[in-house]
């Protein structure tokens, strides 16, 4: 049975490692942002469709990336034989997938109706071997929520992009800017884990624990196969259906909400998983967690969701340009749609540590089928990006739906309980959103940075003073958490009680 005292450590590590983990992420990423504005100036529509082509394949192939077996090293307890097996099988089949890619890049091709992506696809594909080699290192700091070391490997790898990306854009290379830059990020990364992780593989492969790794790691690998599908099938249809210019705007508008929402929630899940993991046994304790990450998460996600679909034409014009102006109702459609995603994200995260992966299997499948004929619909009936992008928002509604309803059933907590965590959260934050459009609207005179900068403060002002007078405790909370896990003179009944 977990302890108040137990969960008062699980707490300060989880904050401790989401602390770092965004410390990196929210570093590399406004590297990322200033390279993605500098590109949006260098390059044209086709060369970010033309990247996001051979992307679009590497994605489908990187289910199959280490199998699962990054998340059965966090599940299993510490044993040698596990981590040594582990990182020869992630090896063995990075090199089987660079293979694969070499073969695949001329199908692509065909699918697509461009050949110019089979040597992209095909030096992208070098990624797979390269990650590999650091997989187990970054699994582990993972399990032990060391997120401190791995703050270096994080940042260097947005850095390298970056750099190599804009220098190569700069040269005149194009689409191969990207394409580059992602393989030498990745190299890049990798040395750096090999530097902060103290752990070494040894010439060692235990068949018999081979088995339950990979056991474990197919479910893992089925859920990731299926969320690759539903996360990719827009940009297959949308550069299938629309062309390769369609796709640089679709790309494009994907950035920023992906940058500030999807990327926060990816990272979390990071430090969720293990988390949950260490309490699987305790369905009180987990249920606890599971309810407060939702709500800390919301507080978070809400209003920069909203705040962008608000904000979505001045922010496309101020950075990009109005040769991007097509991505601004885009943006604001996946603004939302990441909002909605976001809520539910770290259910996921539930199943798995609890032994459940096939729960999240067969929620992807039900999202698969009713997202690919939805989108395939929007593209190519109603012919509009935009169309594209509602349809996701639609299917994500109904996804989340399930998924509360699921969750509420295995934790055994009321749906209204679960609701009421992100309540307060939508709330504040569609009466900021409309506040805050229609401020937008007012400004028409004034020059896009002026009408983002005062539609930003609005909307901090506006949500921050809500929530002060609406849910003033949860802050407090909040604030008493950080402060215990981070030194402070919290008490820790404060923690646990949150």
């Amino acid at each position: 049975m977990t302890t108040n005292q137990d969960n008062q450590n699980l707490v300060k590590a989880t904050l401790h490692g989401t602390f770092w983990l965004y410390a990196a992420t929210y570093s590399g990423k406004i590297l990322v942002f200033i390279s993605t504005v500098i590109l949006a100036r260098l390059l044209v529509q086709e060369d970010f469709g033309l990247a996001g082509y051979a992307l679009i394949v590497i994605s489908f192939l990187e289910v199959l990336n280490d199998l699962g077996i990054g998340s059965a090293v966090i599940y299993y307890r510490d044993d040698p034989k596990v981590l040594n097996t582990a990182f020869w099988l992630n090896l063995a089949t990075g090199l089987a997938l660079f293979s694969i890619t070499w073969l695949v890049a001329p199908l692509a091709a065909a699918f697509f109706n461009d050949p110019r992506i089979i040597p992209m696809t095909r030096v992208l594909g070098l990624s797979f071997p390269i990650t590999a080699l650091g997989n187990i290192h970054s699994a582990l700091l993972r399990k032990n929520l060391t997120f401190k070391r791995k703050f270096v490997p994080d940042i260097t790898k947005s850095f390298g992009k970056g750099v190599v990306s804009v220098a190569l854009a700069l040269l005149g290379f194009g689409a191969w800017s990207l394409v580059v830059a992602q393989v030498a990020g990745t190299a890049v990364a990798v040395i750096a884990l090999w530097l902060v992780s103290p752990w070494r593989p040894q010439w060692q492969f235990d068949r018999q624990m081979a088995r339950p790794l990979l056991s474990y790691g197919t479910n893992i690998v089925a859920v990731n196969g299926l969320g690759t599908f539903v996360n990719q099938v827009d940009y297959l249809i949308v550069g299938r259906v629309l062309g390769a210019a369609a796709l640089g705007v679709y790309t494009l508008a994907f950035r920023i909400p992906e940058l500030l929402v999807k990327e926060f929630c990816a990272n979390a899940g990071q430090v969720i998983f293990p988390a949950y993991a260490k309490i699987r046994d305790d369905q009180a304790a987990l249920s606890q967690g599971f309810l407060l990450t939702m709500r800390y998460m919301s507080l978070i996600t809400v209003p920069v969701a909203l705040g962008l679909a608000a904000v979505a034409q001045p922010l496309v014009i101020t950075f990009f340009t109005e040769k991007w102006a097509e991505a601004i109702p885009v943006l604001a459609a996946i603004a939302i749609y990441t909002l909605i995603r976001s809520i539910t994200f770290n259910i996921g995260d539930v199943y798995k540590a609890q032994g459940r992966p096939d729960i999240l299997t067969r929620i992807s499948l039900v999202t698969a089928v009713l997202l690919a004929p939805g989108l395939w619909w929007a593209a190519a009936v109603v012919g509009s990006i935009t169309a594209v992008a509602w349809m996701q928002v639609v299917v994500a509604s109904l996804a989340g739906l399930l998924n509360l309803v699921v969750a509420a059933r295995m934790l055994r907590t009321p749906l209204r309980t679960i609701i009421r965590t992100f309540w307060p959260s939508i709330a504040a934050g569609l009466v900021m959103a409309v506040v805050v459009r229609g401020a937008v609207l007012q400004m028409g005179q004034f020059i896009p940075l002026v009408q983002l900068v005062v539609g930003v403060v609005l909307g901090a002002v506006i949500y921050g003073g809500i929530l002060w007078f609406w849910q003033r405790e949860v802050i407090l909370q909040a604030v008493t958490s950080l402060r215990a896990a981070f030194g402070g003179r919290a008490k820790a009944k404060g923690v646990v009680g949150a």
